[in-house]
């Protein structure tokens, strides 16, 4: 399908399309605007009664807002959820969702996951390192990972842990990374995550990593959600890979984009 974003003399938007064969939207989704668009779309193929729509979503739209974090917070996943709902796609495709609430939210909902990208990413490495989850949410998925590419080396996940500390006679309570390996006898290390906002898990990650003898330490994350991360994550890595799934170029020197989108 091919269209066009349009837009009114006022700011407004709307959708034009011009070939209506091989009815798939593939969009990025980067604001409520890019949002409806994608609604803006669908009442166009509707309105020319085109059947089998898909939607394909690079990164989809407030997946980090899983949950309701607060009872007078608003749970912006499941509102993106009924809004995608209501426009009754065939399937709804997600490139390597951040929660399983994507898939419980989603009707219709299809997983494309991240073997294709870390594949590449270690053909680009050159070497077999260890794999490295961040967190023991993310090391089930890793292995499921390392099952479907069928890496033979090592794979480890770190873990995080609540503790508390006195800050001015006030309970502070604080996210500290553990990884149960003191020394990595001198193998590289690839660190594999779905997302990096400003990166700030990455370089306390990383700083741990450097005092247990790694040798060379890469990151590969399927989401960047910011275009300017932490600009740490250069000299604490040698190198960093992401897809265009958010944004086709980023702030860092030695970050390599796949293109998929």
């Amino acid at each position: 399908m091919i269209y066009t974003r349009k837009k009114y003399p006022d700011g407004g938007i709307y959708a034009e399309v011009t070939d209506f064969s091989n009815p798939i939207i593939t969009e990025r989704i980067n604001s409520y605007e890019d949002l409806f668009f994608i609604k803006s779309l669908k009442e166009v193929c509707d309105y020319n009664d085109i059947k089998g729509v898909k939607l394909i979503i690079p990164c989809l739209f407030q997946q980090q807002h899983d949950r309701r974090f607060q009872s007078n917070q608003s749970f912006e996943l499941k509102i993106v959820a009924k809004f995608l709902n209501s426009c009754k796609f065939k399937s709804v495709t997600v490139f390597h969702p951040h929660s399983d609430a994507t898939e419980m939210g989603l009707k219709k909902f299809h997983r494309l996951d991240n073997s294709d990208f870390v594949t590449k990413v270690l053909n680009d490495i050159g070497a077999k390192p260890v794999l490295l989850s961040t967190d023991g949410g993310s090391y089930k998925w890793i292995n499921k990972l390392a099952d479907v590419i069928d890496f033979q080396g090592e794979v480890y996940g770190a873990n995080k842990a609540r503790v508390n500390s006195i800050e001015n006679g006030v309970v502070v309570h604080k996210l500290v990374q553990l990884i149960d390996r003191q020394d990595f006898e001198g193998r590289d290390v690839l660190v594999v995550d779905d997302l990096c906002v400003f990166g700030g898990t990455f370089v306390g990650l990383a700083k741990m990593l450097r005092e247990r003898n790694v040798g060379k330490l890469y990151l590969a994350v399927s989401h960047m959600t910011v275009q300017n991360p932490n600009k740490e994550l250069e000299t604490l890595y040698d190198g960093i890979f992401c897809t265009n799934s958010k944004y086709d170029s980023y702030d860092l020197t030695n970050l390599k984009v796949f293109k998929y989108f």
